[in-house]
């Protein structure tokens, strides 16, 4: 018996933005693809749809508006989502983020879909620090967890940290919680020291303006604050009032859909006096990270794995990060980079500094983050991981 003959003949991979499932779960995709089981591929449609359609995926779009409370309009979403279910008749779905897990798990139940998998990448905004509208929303989340995690029959987790706050005070919900290490993964072939040419790397510089000998501090992420861009930028000015040679770029773009967004005002305050070059969003991470001499992500959202860590390790590239849960799965202080409190740019600032001013030790954390992407952040392996989830799955099936 093959491998498809084990698993379900149709996959829905549903997300509130198509950018998460081409960025994150093509790997997964693309396995079940060459195991010639159907994918679709369920959001609200953006710029990667065609990304998806290439893959071979049948991308279907769905109406959602992540950040609204509106009951109408959540309703709405729920019975759009079902019709959906109800169309495709997928014999398994994957949730993905809040709204999905819970709406999807729902609309599957009620369509009949034989396996329903939820699927938490990071706790999100909602566990943040912040006042009394933050501690509202974490308990309105955890309700909404609650339901999708008792209407599913599997909640992937990345991090153990996660799995235990959602699920911690439930036997139930630690029966179902299963935690697949490694994150969103990557191409270990794409994202290498030796997949970028020299040639290459020459031509991002002169397009970004940048000198041969400039050293580059990269941070590369949604441009949320509470993903520590102020902190960057403070830590930017410090250092480049002291050090010219240091170059410090921002790439990504603003998220209109969160509160937490950088503003256009801010960004363009940053830019213009000097502190940062900001690159907007690339297509060209590979090469970016080839020219950068450490990557940095300040953050103090509530991460899964953070992708632009994991991409950095695999480049070989010395990491400067924030002693929070997911950082540290990829991050370790004094092996393959630097880790500070979170909200502390002076400790930031040092941190860089440090790294900067040593080239061996630079050199040494990129070997040795490297290493570690190879160990555990190989896209194949860990899609590997879900599909053996699925089989796993779908062979152990109850008729409902």
């Amino acid at each position: 018996m093959t491998q498809s003959e084990h698993l379900p003949s149709s996959v829905a991979m549903v997300s509130n933005v198509d950018s998460s499932l081409y960025r994150n779960r093509a790997p997964i995709m693309l396995k079940l693809l060459e195991a010639g089981v159907r994918v679709y591929a369920v959001a609200p449609p953006g710029r990667f749809v065609s990304n998806i359609e290439e893959l071979g995926g049948e991308f279907v779009p769905w109406e959602i508006n992540r950040s609204s409370l509106n009951p109408f309009q959540e309703m709405s979403s729920l019975l759009r989502l079902w019709r959906i279910y109800r169309r495709l008749k997928p014999d398994l779905v994957q949730h993905y983020t809040v709204k999905p897990n819970v709406y999807g798990a729902v609309a599957a139940r009620l369509a009949g879909v034989p396996i329903v998998f939820g699927g938490v990448v990071g706790l999100g905004s909602a566990f943040a620090p912040g006042g009394a509208r933050r501690s509202i929303l974490r308990i309105g989340v955890r309700a909404f967890y609650a339901v999708g995690t008792a209407l599913s029959d599997r909640v992937t987790f990345q991090i153990d940290h996660d799995a235990q706050r959602l699920c911690g005070n439930s036997a139930k919900g630690r029966r179902k919680a299963l935690v697949i290490p490694g994150g969103s993964s990557v191409d270990l072939d794409v994202f290498s020291p030796e997949s970028v040419s020299q040639a290459e790397r020459a031509e991002v510089r002169r397009q970004l303006g940048l000198s041969p000998d400039d050293l580059v501090v990269t941070m590369a992420s949604r441009l949320l604050y509470n993903k520590g861009v102020p902190e960057f930028v403070e830590a930017a000015r410090d250092i480049m009032a002291k050090q010219q040679d240091t170059r410090f770029i921002l790439a990504g773009e603003r998220d209109a859909g969160s509160r937490d967004s950088v503003t256009e005002k801010d960004l363009e305050m940053w830019a213009n006096e000097g502190s940062i070059l900001y690159v907007g969003h690339r297509n060209d991470m590979p090469q970016l990270l080839a020219i950068s001499d450490i990557v940095v992500l300040p953050t103090y959202y509530p991460e899964g794995i953070p992708r632009i860590l994991i991409e950095a390790a695999a480049m070989g590239k010395p990491i400067v990060a924030t002693t929070i849960p997911g950082v540290t799965e990829v991050v370790e202080d004094g092996v393959n980079g630097l880790l500070v409190p979170p909200r502390d740019s002076d400790a930031l600032a040092e941190a860089i500094t440090r790294l900067l001013d040593d080239l061996t030790l630079r050199s040494r954390y990129g070997t040795m983050g490297r290493r570690k992407a190879t160990q555990q952040y190989d896209d194949n392996a860990v899609a590997g991981r879900y599909l053996e989830e699925y089989q796993r799955a779908w062979s152990g099936r109850r008729v409902r």
